[in-house]
């Protein structure tokens, strides 16, 4: 009896919850790896592309375009693809056009590296591309797209390319185009003493501002330099101005902007430690850091979106920022590195700040998927509710298809278990089930009932290694996993397991400090 009535509360739990507009899908998209770069919501749908690959390795990677239903169905899908020749839309740059259709920016090879700009129709059918070789070919050849904005009279394009002066040198070219995607004017910036990386271009009264890296690590292999480097250019591709963050502050990784409604600039990067490697070696590793500029081009705050673990990883970046539409702040999203003694653990992050600058909340996700999975989110984007929706990829270590395209939909707080954001701040519910001792750890169980995915939000005291696994009505293990991390959203596939009631165990020192139970339809 007693039984019965868990069931039946879990079924109602699980009514009053189904409403609520959150998920997290993968999809491989009938191809051995896939990969979400950008995504564009409207009030009936999401539109994305990303890359795909028949095999890697090697590979001829391809584009793909997708639209999504509100709920994270496919509507459709379109593919770009050539066995000798490659379309690559790494960057999280589609855009709507005025007159009609969409366009995305990447590279392509084929004999030869080009900056690529490709037109779709309404129903996401390519209609054209633009194809622009290095200006310094055939002696260096490379070029990389790494922002494009759309004009009401064309696109501007900004590249990255390496100049044949100097050591590893690179340069930001802009290139301005027409409709059709014919080169109108070309322009490049840097200095031949450092590498100079562009990230993100942005559209401005009377000009654009291009924010960049200007680092030493082109000529350096310790005392490095980095500082995040913002200038504004006019039509003619004249530079107006130049900001530098301060000397001796590393500032790196990542090193895009956006404009903000108080005619300031929010800039979202990295901030760096230089770790020692060997005696002539050193090596730089990255907190992701957010900081705001005013009308002045004055710093007005900054803020790290990190855990309380060591910086342990090269790559912790944040790679996407949006201006809440109600103006309540800020939203920022990327990754963050976790690491075990056995696995290193890449969790998407996404994290909101108030227009002074407090770290309101943040969230990490991590789908439980082989050993060590890795997770990128590559675009965000306010959704219609009011939520966020996002793309990037998750890699399973052990199970094919190993790179899966992600599409993550969350609450206006971040949640994607609801209520999430209640347990910040109250005070810790108490254990249930079999455990001994909370331990302030907190469980968030959602669907419940379920089928085949269980979202878990979990709470902890920051430090030391907490476990799980999961037990049937018999004392049964069936699965077991763990984190690092003081709050994260654990993704647990369940639909291996038969139907009945099972218990979430979590465990601290092989001490249970909490349970809670679901049903598996």
């Amino acid at each position: 009896m007693q039984k019965s009535i868990f069931i039946l509360l879990l079924a109602l739990n699980g009514l009053v919850l189904g409403a609520q507009n959150t998920y997290s899908y993968r999809f491989d998209f009938g191809f051995p790896a896939a990969v979400l770069t950008s995504i564009l919501p409207t009030d009936s749908c999401y539109y994305a592309t990303g890359v795909i690959a028949d095999s890697v390795p090697p590979n001829e990677a391809g584009n793909i375009f997708v639209k999504f239903s509100l709920q994270g169905e496919i509507d459709y899908l379109k593919t770009i693809r050539d066995t000798a020749k490659s379309y690559q839309t790494w960057r999280n740059n589609l855009k709507a056009l005025p007159w009609g259709g969409f366009a995305v920016a990447g590279y392509t090879v084929d004999s030869l590296m080009k900056a690529l700009l490709i037109v779709y129709d309404e129903d996401g059918d390519m209609v054209h591309t633009a194809e622009f070789p290095s200006p310094y070919y055939p002696d260096e050849g490379f070029i990389f797209t790494k922002d494009m904005k759309v004009l009401e009279d064309g696109y501007a394009l900004l590249n990255l390319i390496f100049s044949t002066e100097g050591i590893n040198n690179g340069q930001i070219q802009f290139l301005r185009l027409d409709k059709e995607g014919e080169l109108l004017w070309e322009e490049e910036y840097g200095i031949v003493s450092r590498l100079d990386s562009p990230f993100s271009v942005t559209v401005m009264p009377e000009g654009y501002i291009i924010a960049s890296i200007r680092s030493n690590v082109n000529i350096a292999r310790q005392d490095y330099e980095a500082r995040n480097h913002l200038f504004k250019i006019n039509e003619q591709g004249d530079v107006l101005w130049e900001y530098f963050s301060p000397t001796g502050e590393l500032r790196g990784k990542e090193g895009r902007a956006i404009a903000t409604s108080d005619g300031g600039l929010l800039v979202f990067t990295g901030q760096g430690v230089e770790v020692y490697v060997n005696p002539v070696t050193g090596q730089l590793r990255w907190h992701n850091y957010v900081f705001k500029l005013d009308s002045s081009r004055q710093e007005e705050w900054g803020v790290l979106v990190r855990d309380s673990l060591p910086s342990t990883s090269p790559n912790n970046q944040l790679t996407s920022g949006i201006e809440m539409q109600d103006g309540s702040g800020y939203a920022v999203a990327g990754n963050l590195i976790a690491r075990t003694p056995e696995n290193w653990f890449f969790s998407g992050v996404l994290a909101k700040i108030s227009p002074d600058g407090e770290l309101l909340w943040k969230r990490y996700y991590q789908h439980i998927a082989g050993e060590g999975p890795r997770h990128y989110i590559n675009d965000l984007a306010q959704a219609p509710d009011g939520g966020f929706i996002m793309v990037g990829e998750v890699r399973d270590t052990v199970n094919a298809p190993r790179q899966q395209g992600w599409l993550l939909k969350v609450d206006e707080y971040g949640c994607l278990v609801p209520g999430c954001e209640l347990i910040s701040g109250a005070e810790e519910p108490k254990p249930s089930g079999d455990s001994e001792s909370s331990d302030g750890c907190t469980l968030l169980l959602y669907p419940n009932p379920v089928s085949e995915a269980l979202q878990v939000y979990f709470t902890a005291p920051a430090g030391g290694e907490h476990h799980f696994r999961i037990l049937d009505a018999q004392g049964r293990e069936w699965r077991r996993f763990s984190t690092r991390l003081s709050e994260v959203t654990l993704l647990v596939e369940v639909g291996e397991l038969p139907g009945g009631v099972y218990y979430l165990q979590c465990l601290r020192e092989g001490k249970v400090v909490r349970v809670e139970g679901f049903v598996k339809r």
